[in-house]
């Protein structure tokens, strides 16, 4: 009997191993936090978005060849009695794109400036868990709390999506693009093309996901 029982029980044991290694990730989230009371009006909130690029839908796209698009806004509002009243905000986006012809995950953040976008690569990844760790690190947000606004909360806002038309063309331009060469006849045309193949595929099979998340109302001491 007792032989019997720990059979059972390494049973057990593995189909439990076996059902977390099937379970699906959990769902995509955002988060934002507060600095500490005395640093409200010097730094501004930490912004971090879980379980994105892991998203099995997206997932799939992304090893497809269609880039990874996530559109962050976070924005500082003042709480009124009857309307808030949006006070400063601040926008970036982060792409995750595939190489499938080095198996790299390639991460990028692009910031708007008064000169157009500037691209910064964030890293260049073998495994899919390592660029899902880039894009889930915290980034604090440059944009403090008002000293003179009673009382004040952030509301975040995170859209992923693979490329529309437009992103993909920027995206192109952004990677060395491949368009004007083909144009001059100095590649083959045939990726330009493509990327006309890719767009209309991106209306049957884009995926896009909206999230959501704001801090508690406080007070600056």
């Amino acid at each position: 009997m007792k032989g019997g029982g720990l059979a059972a029980a390494a049973l057990l044991l593995a189909i439990g191993d076996a059902f977390a290694q099937t379970r699906p990730p959990p769902p995509p989230r955002l988060e934002v936090l507060l600095p500490p009371a005395s640093a409200l009006t010097k730094d501004g909130p930490t912004v971090r978005a879980i379980g994105v690029v892991t998203d099995t839908a997206m997932l799939e796209l992304v090893r497809a060849g269609f880039p990874m698009r996530l559109h962050y806004r976070v924005e500082l509002w003042a709480a009124r009695r009857l309307f808030d009243n949006l006070l400063a905000s601040a926008e970036w986006d982060v792409v995750v794109r595939y190489d499938a012809l080095n198996g790299q995950y390639r991460v990028f953040r692009v910031d708007s400036t008064i000169n157009g976008a500037r691209q910064r690569t964030l890293g260049v990844f073998s495994r899919v868990d390592e660029a899902a760790a880039e894009v889930e690190r915290p980034m604090r947000v440059p944009l403090a709390a008002s000293p003179v606004t009673a009382r004040q909360y952030f509301r975040a806002v995170l859209d992923v999506a693979t490329m529309s038309n437009n992103d993909l063309d920027e995206i192109d331009r952004w990677l060395r693009g491949e368009l004007s060469p083909a144009v001059r006849g100095e590649r083959n045309p045939g990726t330009a093309i493509g990327r006309g193949m890719r767009r209309l595929l991106v209306r049957v099979l884009g995926e896009e996901r909206h999230l959501e998340a704001r801090t508690p109302s406080f007070r600056v001491p």
